[in-house]
């Protein structure tokens, strides 16, 4: 009688453990895949990036990650985001950072950003993914520099106006800035400081522009005497459209020195590229 007893215990301890699914019984624990699809090559996906659930923030790696900290059931905040160089974070808005001239830094790393409601079950593992959008948009201005002066080129800057530099990755609404943009000036063929050839790519990645104000490129020409031309373009019919959908801009035109040698002028009639190469910025 007491042997079957103590058999009738050690049944009920077993069919008791068998009644919950995980260690968990009274939290719920959740597995995030991260999507990185947005991005424009393997080399821009960021080796870390944070996870703010709630108002807890933790630093995740790769592209599935088991949250650390089980959760209460219920409904939860999940925002993930990247902080690259060349910007600055602060709570949830994300700001391009500025150069010592007040102008905008031209190539900031990529930054990521997504946003999800979860809906957390007691003695259960959530599993979710986020897609990650890509909130720069690269713009690549290719610009042949022709005429017999071009190797007397001694330095080239190029500004763009009209950008806004912020957004608010918890609400996805980006600033009303209206800021200018240092870009980046290359000889196109082999991505130096050399403006020898005349064939330039100039290029940024901004948050969007100023949808109030025109997108102007100004060009400053140096020629080896000192001598500054300037090249100006409105861009603004070009990326009218960047702010909806992020599609990487790439532009290409030609421009002749005058008569007096010298890089005046206006580019009105810019040649749009397709095909975005990925290595372009």
């Amino acid at each position: 009688m007491f042997l079957a007893g103590t058999i009738l215990i050690l049944v009920t301890g077993c069919v008791k453990n068998d009644l919950y699914n995980t260690p968990h019984p009274e939290k719920g624990a959740v597995v995030i895949t991260t999507d990185w699809m947005d991005a424009l090559s393997e080399t821009d996906i960021p080796t870390t990036y944070n996870l703010r659930m709630d108002e807890t923030i933790k630093q995740a790696e790769g592209k599935v990650y088991s949250y650390s900290d089980l959760l209460t059931p219920g409904r939860h905040s999940l925002l993930v985001y990247n902080e690259p160089q060349g910007m600055t974070i602060n709570g949830t808005t994300a700001t391009v950072d500025l150069r010592e001239d007040g102008t905008l830094k031209p190539l900031p790393e990529y930054l990521f950003s997504a946003k999800k409601e979860l809906d957390v079950v007691q003695d259960d593992t959530l599993h979710i993914t986020v897609s990650m959008i890509r909130r720069l948009c690269p713009i690549v201005l290719n610009l042949s520099l022709t005429g017999e002066n071009a190797k007397e080129i001694a330095r080239i800057d190029a500004t763009l106006s009209g950008i806004i530099n912020s957004i608010d990755l918890q609400n996805n609404v980006t600033g009303n800035e209206n800021l200018t943009v240092t870009l980046d000036v290359q000889q196109a063929a082999n991505k130096v400081y050399d403006y020898a050839t005349g064939k330039l790519k100039m290029g940024c990645r901004v948050v969007g522009v100023n949808s109030n104000e025109h997108q102007l490129l100004t060009v400053t020409v140096t020629m080896n005497d000192s001598y500054k031309s300037t090249i100006v373009s409105d861009l603004t019919d070009y990326l009218k459209n960047l702010n909806a959908d992020m599609k990487p801009i790439e532009l290409t035109q030609t421009v002749e020195a005058l008569q007096d040698g010298h890089f005046n002028g206006t580019i009105t009639d810019w040649i749009v590229t397709d095909d975005f190469e990925i290595d372009a910025q």
